[in-house]
This record gives structure tokens, sequence and C-alpha cells, in this order.
């Protein structure tokens, strides 16, 4: 296993969601101040329509990481050239059908949402930009797809990175110039720029490294296209329904609560993105490994990659439950909280989900593309339907229900069961993990009621940063006790790593020493 490629990939994936969570930390509190309330849930509602030119995108990008690190793994360097470009042509034919497709929604967003877009000033300026950044950020996909098929992860990692900031600043001036709702498209608008100019420049250096030259043959796109006959449809399905929630919110109650409901999710969904990426991080070297044949090798990693990636799901989910109220009013002040229920509900959802997208990741990165779309179609469709007579009849509370039912059944049982018959998810282990959750979630429980009620009594309510520091910094002293008690593995690899630590540092002190 290559360890440098790792250690890039983790840092491409956290990097981009620690950047994207910076980002949302400053900028949120900007847009509530310098948009009008009505103009941002119309924008955050109609974003989602929007959302959907991506579905002209069958999953390109994904697609040729896969075939690329699986090729590269056999040394099947003509096939790579094939697929790069075919994969080049294709994400050409994307950006085509998206912008059509934008254009199309463009003229439609009205009807769908009930709402008159014209009477919310900057909307329909920024909606027309955001086809354009849309567009050329599904040919970012593409490229950044290449290039981390072909290895080339560092500089994937800095061209997302550098990427992010550039939609900071541009966005945070026009801001304060005056733009409004405008600003986020025009942002968005020079990130897509700036990272497919950056990926250009990078997959030819890494072509000439590698004496790689694109070749365009009618015959490969033909294959190549095939491919995604499942993919696109499962696309199409999954994006339509993973944006209903806000759509079906937009349809039964005011805008201005489809803004609380977006801050109160935001901070989860930001936290399910950084967790959630750690699994992609592992995608390409584990193509590339089934290209070598490395299958114990692939199941030793996937084995000891999901129990840490298990432990930091629930450590999350358990420092929002104790959390989350001073945590966003602190972030957006009073009034913006949603409530414990709701909540609730959206922490066991990001639960179930991550764990259900590790399983889906490590299949895809198997080659099991076609199955993983047929479960996403099927999730996708009794989502829709779900969905919409859940928030009709029962509002926010209904939706969110289907929501963790839906995550629980597909992502959770559905997407494990599947790894299990790829020969990469034994039951002995999954019989492992769920004994240590118990365990886990069971003594978490305790103290972190304890701690929180127990500070509550002491700690005034308008100190709430202090708070929210004391009981984390306890929270997690007493959660990674409880892990190095539980789980012997991560306590020897803890054990390893400052026993490494402090023999690095002798030998520094030893040649300090003498010189």
């Amino acid at each position: 296993m290559n360890k440098e490629l790792l250690k890039w990939n983790f840092i491409f994936q956290y990097g981009y969601v620690i950047t994207n969570i910076f980002n949302a930390l400053i900028l949120l509190p900007l847009y509530l101040h310098k948009i009008d309330s009505a103009t941002l849930g119309l924008w955050l509602a109609t974003g989602n329509i929007l959302a959907w030119m991506t579905l002209a995108d069958p999953g390109v990008g994904d697609v040729l990481q896969q075939k690329i690190a699986l090729l590269r793994g056999q040394k099947n360097n003509e096939e790579i050239n094939k697929t790069i470009g075919s994969g080049i042509i294709t994400s050409m034919f994307i950006l085509l059908f998206s912008v059509l497709a934008g254009i199309l929604f463009y003229f439609l967003i009205g009807k769908i949402i009930n709402k008159d877009v014209s009477q919310y000033e900057g909307l329909q300026v920024a909606l027309l930009i955001s086809i354009v950044a849309t567009g050329m950020s599904l040919v970012s996909f593409s490229l950044s797809g290449i290039n981390q098929g072909l290895q080339n992860s560092a500089q994937v990692a800095i061209s997302s990175l550098s990427a992010n900031f550039v939609f900071l600043f541009a966005n945070v001036i026009l801001l304060y110039l005056g733009y409004g709702v405008i600003s986020i498209a025009f942002a968005n608008l020079c990130r897509s720029f700036y990272i497919n100019i950056y990926n250009i420049i990078s997959l030819k250096k890494q072509l000439k490294r590698d004496l790689l030259v694109i070749s365009y043959n009618i015959a490969h796109l033909k294959q190549f296209v095939k491919i995604f006959s499942f993919t696109s449809f499962s696309r199409i399905i999954g994006g339509f329904s993973a944006s209903l929630d806000m759509l079906v919110l937009a349809r039964f109650i005011a805008p201005s609560m489809i803004t609380i409901f977006e801050i109160n999710k935001r901070p989860i969904s930001m936290s399910q993105s950084l967790v959630g990426r750690h699994s992609v991080a592992l995608m390409p070297l584990i193509s590339h490994e089934n290209g070598k044949g490395n299958h114990q090798g692939i199941k030793k990693l996937i084995y000891t990659q999901f129990k840490y990636y298990s432990f930091a799901a629930i450590f999350i989910g358990f420092g929002f439950l104790f959390n989350y109220g001073n945590l966003i009013i602190l972030w957006t002040g009073e009034g913006k909280y949603a409530g414990s229920l709701v909540v609730n509900l959206l922490i066991a959802t990001f639960f179930f989900t991550l764990i259900g997208y590790f399983m889906s990741n490590m299949a895809y990165a198997l080659g099991d593309i076609k199955m993983n779309s047929f479960i996403v179609i099927c999730k996708g469709v009794v989502m829709g339907v779900l969905y919409y007579f859940a928030g009709k009849f029962y509002g926010l509370i209904g939706l969110l229900s289907v929501m963790v039912g839906i995550s629980f059944t597909f992502d959770f049982i559905f997407f494990s069961h599947r790894l299990n018959k790829l020969g990469y998810l034994d039951w002995d282990f999954v019989k492992a993990m769920l004994k240590k959750w118990f365990v886990i979630i069971a003594f978490a429980g305790v103290f972190g009621s304890v701690l929180y009620y127990g500070f509550s009594l002491v700690i005034p309510v308008n100190m709430r940063i202090i708070s929210i520091l004391l009981n984390g910094f306890c929270f997690t002293a007493l959660f990674v006790i409880l892990i190095l008690k539980i789980d012997r593995e991560f306590k020897e690899a803890i054990q390893d790593r400052v026993s490494t630590f402090f023999s690095k540092q002798q030998v520094k002190k030893a040649l300090s020493n003498k010189s």
C-alpha cells in the first residue's frame, strides 16, 4: 500500500471539507446580515433545483477514477490513454447538456416552488450565473477523477483547497460591495474556472511523467458510455430525491422556516461530509490494489479504516447531541435553534448514512458499479414518494422521520449486505463491531448525560462558549479512554505512534549533541 498516496488522498478529502466548513462558518452569518432572509431562503431552495443540472453527469469522474486506478494497477497504459480520451469527450457533452438543463430549469423554477422569483432582488441573475458555474464544476469532476486515477493526488488536493479560498475571497468582497445573492453565484463561477485550469495543467505534467498520450477512440468511447446506462439513471433518481427535502418544505412551510432548517441541518451535513470523505480517500488506492489482485491487503485496510471511521461517527454524534443548542445560538444568534427532536432525527440520519456511505464507496471502488447504482435508484424512488406525503401531512418532523428510516434501510443495511456479498465484509467482523458499538454508545450516553446536566447546574446559561469547551474537553477525554479500553488494536497503534515519536526525538537529540 502506498502510504504517501493515501496521505495526500486524506489531505485532499479532509482539507476540502474543512475549508468548506471554514467558509460556511464565515459566510453563513454574512449571508444572514447581507442578504434578505426571504431571498436567502428561496436561493437555498432554488439552488437545489439548479443542482439537478448535475444529473447530466452520470458520475464520469468517479468512473474515471476507478477505471484508471484499476488499469494503472494492471500497468495497462494503452487502455489508460483511451479511457482518458473517452472521459474528456464525455465531459464536454455533459457540459453542453447540463447548461441546457439549467436553462430549462431556470424558466420552470417559479412554477416548481410556486413563487415569483423576479420579486426577490438579484435572484434571477444569480441563477443564470450558477448555470455556467455548475456546468464548469461538472467538467472539473472529470479532470479531478482522471488525476486521482493516475495517483496524482497531491495536485488534486492543492487545486481543491486553493479553489475554496478563491471562492471565499470573491464571496466576501462582493458581499461587502452590496451584490447580495449574486455574490455567492459569481464566487462559485470563479472557483470552477480556477480548478479547471489548475487540473488541466497538472494533468499535462502527469501525462508527460508517465509517458502517456491521450487517445480518442470511437469504439472505446461507445464501450465507455455503456457503463453509464445504470449510473446515469441512479444519479438522476438520487439527485432528485436528495434535493426533495428543501423543495417539499418550500411548498408547505414559510421561506423563513427553510432558512432555520438549513441552519440547523448545515453543521451536521458538514460534519457528515468531513467524516464521509475518509472513505472517499480510500477509493483510488483500493481500485489500484484491486488491479494488482491484493485481496487480503484490501480487506485489512477496509476493516481497520471502517473501525476508526465508525468510532468518529459515534463521537461526533454524541458531541452534537449534548452541545447543539448552544452551538447554533452562538453561531447565528437566538431564535434559530429548531429544537431537540429535529436535531435528534438529524443525528440518527447522520450515523446511518455515514455507515452506508462507507460501504457504498468500498463496493464502488471494487468495481461493483451497477449494483451500487441499482440500490441508489430504489432508494431514490422510495424516498421521493415518501418525502412528499410525509412533508405534506406531517411537516418537517414527518420528513425527517422518513429520512431516518430510508438511511437505515438502504444505506445501513443494503450497502453493508452488498459488500458482504463481494467477499470484503465478514459477518464475524460485523458482530464484533456491533458489540463494540453497543458498549461505546451505552457508556458514552451515560457519561455524556452526566457531564451535560452537571455543567448546566454550575455554568450560567449565558456562558455558552465555556459550557461547550468544558463539556467537549471532558467528553473527548472520557471517550478516548473508553476506546483505548475497548479496542486493543487502537491502543497498540497509539502506543506505537508515541514510541516512534519519542525515538525520533532521542535520535535528534543525540545528533545535536554530537554536532
